[in-house]
C-alpha cells in the first residue's frame, strides 16, 4: 500500500472518529491529540463495520464483542509485531507455502482472489490471518468466548477437550515454542485479557470442564481470557492448521469486509501506535 493511500486513510479515519487535527493562529496544523479511549475507540471502528452487520452461514450475525474483542487483539498482536515480539513475527511472517501445516499456504487461492496480502512478512500478512481467524471464530464457536468443549466428540483427556472462541485444546502447545510463550504469559498475567470486551452479546451456559492437570487449566484460561484464546490459534493456524476441522474443511469464511474493519483497526494503531500499544499492553 502507497504511503499517499495510507495517509488518505489516516485523515479519514480520524474524522471518523473524532479525531480531528487542531490548528495555530498561523494555519499550521498540530497533530490529533491523544485518543481518550484506545479500547472505545477502536470497540467503534469494529461494532460499526459491514463485517458486524454480515450474516455468517449457519450462524447469523456476531455478537458486538466478538467484533470489538478481534479488532482489540488484532490491535494487541499489531503492537507485538510492530515491537519485534517472536509470536507476532511468527503470526505475521509471509507464506510458508507448507499447507500441510500453514493455514494461509492451505487458503492461497483464497486469498489471491481478494487480493490480500500473504507473500510479504509484516502487519498485512497479519491482518490476512486475523481475517481467517474472524471466520474460524465465527464457525468454532459462533463468536461467543466462554464456549466449553464440544459434547458431541465422544470421550477424551482434558488435553484434548476444546474450550474457548476457536475451540483449541491444550495438546497442541508443543507444535511451536511461540504457542508456549504465549500460554505461560497470559498464565502468568490475566490483566490483559480483554475479557470486558468480548462479553457484550454473548450468554454463557453451565457446560463445564474435563480432567484435571494442565489440561484443565488450560481450557479455564481459554475461556476466561479471550485474548490468550485469540492469540493462541492465530499461531496454531501457523503451525498446526489440521487442529481446526473448519480449516481443514475450508468451511471457515474469508469476509473482505472484516479485512476492511481490520485494515481501519490498522491505520488507528499505525497513526498512534506508541498510545495505543501502552494502552493494550
Amino acid at each position: 500500500m502507497s504511503s499517499q493511500i495510507r495517509t488518505l486513510q489516516l485523515l479519514s479515519l480520524f474524522t471518523c472518529v473524532g479525531l480531528g487535527s487542531q490548528s495555530f493562529a498561523n494555519g499550521a496544523k498540530l497533530p490529533p491529540p491523544p485518543p481518550s479511549n484506545v479500547v472505545g475507540e477502536i470497540s467503534k471502528i469494529a461494532t460499526e463495520s459491514s463485517c458486524a452487520s454480515y450474516s455468517w452461514k449457519n450462524r447469523g450475525r456476531a455478537p458486538s464483542g466478538y467484533m470489538a474483542g478481534m479488532a482489540l487483539t488484532f490491535a494487541k498482536s499489531l503492537c507485538r509485531q510492530r515491537a519485534g515480539e517472536s509470536p507476532a513475527k511468527l503470526m505475521a511472517s509471509k507464506t510458508t507455502s507448507n499447507s500441510d501445516k500453514d493455514a494461509l499456504a492451505w487458503f492461497e487461492s483464497s486469498f489471491d482472489a481478494l487480493n490480500m496480502e500473504i507473500d510479504v512478512s509484516g502487519p498485512d500478512t497479519l491482518r490476512t490471518l486475523y481475517t481467517l481467524g474472524v471466520g474460524l471464530g465465527m464457525r468454532e464457536s459462533s463468536g461467543k468466548y466462554c464456549e466449553g468443549y464440544d459434547v458431541s466428540g465422544g470421550a477424551r483427556n482434558s488435553s484434548e477437550a476444546e474450550a474457548g472462541l476457536f475451540q483449541t485444546s491444550f495438546n497442541a502447545v508443543n507444535s511451536s515454542i511461540e504457542l508456549r510463550k504465549i500460554y505461560e504469559e497470559y498464565k502468568a498475567d490475566t490483566s490483559k485479557c480483554m475479557l470486558e470486551s468480548f462479553k457484550p452479546g454473548v450468554s454463557c451456559t453451565a457446560r463445564g470442564f474435563i480432567g484435571t492437570g494442565e489440561g484443565l487449566a488450560f481450557q479455564q484460561l481459554a475461556k476466561s481470557c479471550p485474548a490468550f484464546a485469540t492469540e493462541f490459534a492465530m499461531i496454531t493456524l501457523r503451525t498446526i492448521r489440521k487442529h481446526y476441522g473448519p480449516i481443514n474443511r475450508k468451511e471457515a469464511e474469508i469476509n473482505a469486509s472484516c479485512n476492511k474493519m481490520l485494515d481501519d483497526v490498522q491505520t488507528y494503531v499505525e497513526a498512534r501506535s506508541a498510545n495505543v500499544c501502552a494502552a493494550l499492553n
